[in-house]
């Protein structure tokens, strides 16, 4: 199902340079580097090693990662700052769909550990106050989808139909006439991974809609996807009603009447009794 996703910064180079970083292998353990110093890069582009080949997803770019990672200095191997490679600090990163992080990262597959060469171009100035190459060791826990990718199903009669533009960014025509009084949910992209389950925290990439068509919000402006608990305590009743069961990979289009969205006092720019209607990318099941 990911593979099929185009990276949006082609694939990682690597060089000589980084290729003169040994790095330790064992997954179980944080990293240890070795390396002739100081080490540098003659032109200003990152260079990526892949020391352990993961098996899962690769990066595209355009998505977050869950990663471990170490970083050293390239004058003397210090160790500048680093997680903790036990799972209990390992942050979420976003990958952005274009410049140097993710043309160094893209191919990258979900279970590698890698080693990534910054010039002291790059790098800039140390702590010390000298200009200095670092080596960054990753080992890359999760990839998460940029957005949904499945078997795309054909419009339900009645339900506003969506449309899609290169990246995944959705549109949608709302039918004429009154909204519906009732709840209705359509899956429009059918992925293949794990269904939602109530109390899980999820990362989808979301629009809403007023039923005249107007956004009112959507992450996809934004820039970067969006992190939820699928409870009645953090969503609306018809957004949790929307999202399970529905499967990772997955898009999915609800209409939700007032009474398990804002009701009649609204919300912010939402006006009191409005119908609402969402489109969400389920992009991940956050562990």
């Amino acid at each position: 199902m990911f593979d099929i996703l185009k990276s949006t910064c082609g694939t990682y180079a690597t060089g000589k340079d980084v290729q003169k970083v040994k790095v330790s292998t064992d997954l179980k353990k944080a990293p240890t580097v070795d390396f002739m110093t100081p080490i540098d890069a003659t032109k200003p582009t990152l260079q990526t090693n892949v020391v352990v080949e993961g098996t899962g997803p690769k990066i595209t770019g355009g998505q977050f990662v869950t990663w471990d990672y170490a970083v050293f200095s390239g004058s003397d191997k210090s160790q500048i700052t680093a997680t903790k490679f036990d799972g209990t600090d390992a942050p979420q990163q976003m990958i952005p769909a274009s410049g140097d992080l993710c043309k160094a990262l893209a191919g990258v597959r979900e279970g590698s550990r890698i080693a990534l060469l910054v010039p002291s171009e790059v790098a800039g100035t140390s702590a010390t106050g000298d200009v200095a190459s670092q080596v960054w060791v990753f080992d890359i826990k999760k990839v998460y989808l940029p957005r949904a990718v499945g078997d795309v199903k054909a419009p339900e009669n009645g339900m506003p139909v969506v449309n899609r533009a290169t990246d995944g960014r959705p549109s949608v025509t709302i039918p004429k006439g009154s909204a519906p009084a009732k709840f209705q949910r359509a899956v429009t992209i059918e992925g293949k991974g794990d269904a939602v389950k109530k109390g899980q925290e999820i990362l989808v990439h979301y629009t809403g809609y007023l039923w005249n068509g107007t956004v009112f919000d959507s992450s996809w402006e934004s820039g970067q996807p969006a992190k939820f608990t699928v409870d009645n305590q953090h969503l609306i009743p018809g957004f949790v009603k929307a999202l399970q069961g529905i499967k990772v990979g997955s898009q999915v289009i609800a209409v939700i009447p007032p009474s398990l969205g804002y009701g009649t006092a609204g919300n912010g720019t939402i006006p009191g009794d409005s119908t609402l209607v969402f489109v969400v990318d389920v992009l991940g099941i956050i562990k």
